[in-house]
């Protein structure tokens, strides 16, 4: 193969990866022990940290950040598993797998203001229940979202991650034989829920352990979500820490650095918990698992996730319906279920903004997922290689890495590799922001990719180099036209994970490149809900195209390729007439 002899560039790209990484852990580890040279600081010492302890703010932040960050991940892991055990193998199901793509493709900010328009005392939960039900002519002053208990934001959480794992899920489900172990229990005269608390989960469990610490970690680090949706008296501590650093009084990055390595601790010590508490129910619950029982009473822990599982669907779709209704409509008083004037004009008023905006985010976007996949192909081509090469391992540092990105808190390592990007001379840089977004889109293009591509059978390449021995066209035209379905699910997946990243373009863009994404954060607590609700539609439009483009382009791909190949062949033959 054309990369057979080129494994050096694996190390190329480690390396590319390993140095931003290394380099914002040491730009935040440094002066969060009072190191930073910028502002004359010279002394280690452990003043930050003093002063950090001394912060109430810092533990009533860090108390919502563990309360939202664990039950977050603990709801979603529930209902995801109910709504597996309820549905899988039974045919309306597919229907619901089919909704879980625009879910996963919907950035979270977007999420986070559709479920401000529904969940708001002036929202449309209770304007659809006003005045007859209600007997409110005003919006009640009630605090239903970015209450102090951090509810609406554990919502909101669910509602992004839940369906993920469910997806992940539904992509293992081979690896377990659950149809047959379903078929045998049912048989055997075990209910359906029981089979799975008792068979199913604990094998499936082990598979998913990765994602589930990815949603634990995501829960307790997003910055979007809690800005938009979240309480800010106190906020979270991702939140607090991103208001330090943007102090005026830049003796608070020291403080802020101390509390961004504290976040990271919280990480490992919630993780580590997590997989202590998992241990010790596995043991207390073994002898239940084996008693034989062909029904039992946790069944109904396991219905009861149903019912609120396909609940949060809901609110997830009528949610995000509300962002285009809130876009045309020109007359919308409360207590009104729906707007009684609908306009164009909201977005033809913000149609410039809105270009600039999606140009930006689409090139970023665009670009960003593309450099994902040449890098994610020629690793997985090198790893290939080095699978079929007895004197080389078949893990590379670089499937270990690939992983630091989505477990680490952006906020812990994102503002030393600011400190770089301002020594460089690349803050506000395009380029520095397509960097930092490849940093995050580069894992989900890689695993999304790693499976397809390396249980790809090689026989069909093989045989075409013997037919034909040019191996960079028959790659392409063989070996990649097979893997088209995998290669468009990539981008996709890499598409959507760079319009939603809001801190990294915040950071690197400095204000000069907004996104969608940015603006619409910053204008959710604007009370203009007609042009946030323009740019969370189109937020979330773009990568619910290219998720169905990635749905709809593969089984047609060959077909199109033969009939434009065919059209260029006689389009040869009428010019050599000519001639």
């Amino acid at each position: 193969m054309p990369l057979k002899h080129a494994k050096w560039i694996t190390g190329i790209i480690t390396l590319l990866l390993i140095v931003p990484i290394v380099i914002g852990l040491v730009g935040t580890l440094l002066p969060a022990f009072a190191y930073f040279p910028p502002l004359g600081e010279y002394t280690v010492s452990l003043a930050p940290w003093r002063n950090l302890l001394s912060q109430g703010e810092f533990y009533a932040s860090l108390k919502l950040t563990l309360i939202t960050g664990i039950v977050a991940p603990l709801l979603a892991l529930w209902l995801a598993l109910s709504l597996l055990a309820w549905g899988y193998q039974r045919p309306f199901f597919r229907k619901i797998e089919a909704l879980l793509s625009p879910i996963l493709a919907i950035p979270h900010a977007a999420i986070a203001i559709g479920l401000l328009f529904l969940l708001s005392p002036s929202g449309w939960l209770v304007r659809l229940f006003s005045p007859w039900l209600t007997g409110f002519d005003r919006p009640p002053n009630w605090i239903t979202v970015q209450d102090p208990y951090g509810i609406s934001l554990i919502l909101a959480l669910v509602i992004k991650e839940m369906p993920y794992l469910l997806f992940v899920m539904l992509a293992t489900m081979k690896s377990i034989k659950a149809r047959e172990s379903l078929q045998v229990g049912q048989a055997l005269g075990y209910s359906r829920f029981t089979l799975w608390r008792k068979v199913l989960i604990p094998q499936l469990y082990p598979i998913i352990r990765l994602p589930i610490f990815i949603v634990i970690a995501f829960s307790l680090t997003v910055v979007d979500l809690a800005l938009v949706i979240g309480p800010n008296t106190p906020s979270t501590l991702a939140v607090t820490l991103l208001r330090w650093f943007n102090d005026p009084d830049l003796t608070m990055r020291l403080m802020a650095s101390a509390g961004a390595i504290s976040l990271m601790l919280v990480i490992v010590l919630v993780l580590a918990s997590w997989e202590v508490a998992h241990l010790l129910f596995r043991q207390l619950t073994r002898a239940e698992r084996s008693n034989g029982k062909r029904f039992g009473l946790t069944d109904n822990i396991l219905r009861l996730g149903v019912v609120l599982g396909l609940f949060t669907l809901l609110n997830a779709f009528v949610a995000l319906a509300l962002l285009p209704i809130w876009s045309l409509a020109r007359r919308w008083r409360f207590p009104d279920a729906l707007p009684s004037q609908w306009t164009w004009d909201n977005i033809e008023r913000a149609t410039p903004l809105l270009i600039k905006l999606t140009t930006n985010t689409l090139t970023i976007a665009f670009v960003a997922t593309l450099m994902a996949c040449v890098i994610s192909l020629v690793m997985l081509e090198t790893k290939r290689h080095n699978m079929t090469d007895a004197n080389s391992s078949k893990n590379h540092v670089f499937d270990w890495l690939i992983y630091v990105p989505i477990l680490l808190p952006q906020i812990g390592f994102l503002f030393g590799l600011h400190v770089l990007l301002i020594y460089l001379n690349l803050n506000g840089d395009l380029d520095a922001i397509i960097a930092l977004h490849l940093m995050y889109v580069l894992p989900y293009v890689y695993l999304t990719l790693k499976g397809p591509y390396l249980s790809y059978e090689e026989e069909y390449l093989q045989q075409a180099n013997r037919l034909s021995h040019r191996p960079w066209r028959n790659y392409f035209m063989v070996k990649i036209a097979m893997l088209t379905p995998a290669l468009f699910t990539a981008f996709a997946i890499g598409f959507s994970v760079s319009i939603a990243q809001y801190l990294p373009t915040l950071i690197a863009g400095e204000g000069r490149y907004s996104t969608l994404t940015t603006e619409a954060v910053a204008q959710a607590a604007s009370g203009d809900r007609k042009q946030v609700g323009s740019m969370a539609m189109l937020q979330a439009f773009f990568p619910i195209m290219v998720f169905w483009l990635a749905q709809f382009i593969p089984p047609r791909w060959t077909r199109w390729r033969l009939k434009l190949k065919q059209v260029f062949h006689i389009g040869l033959i009428k010019k050599d007439k000519t001639c």
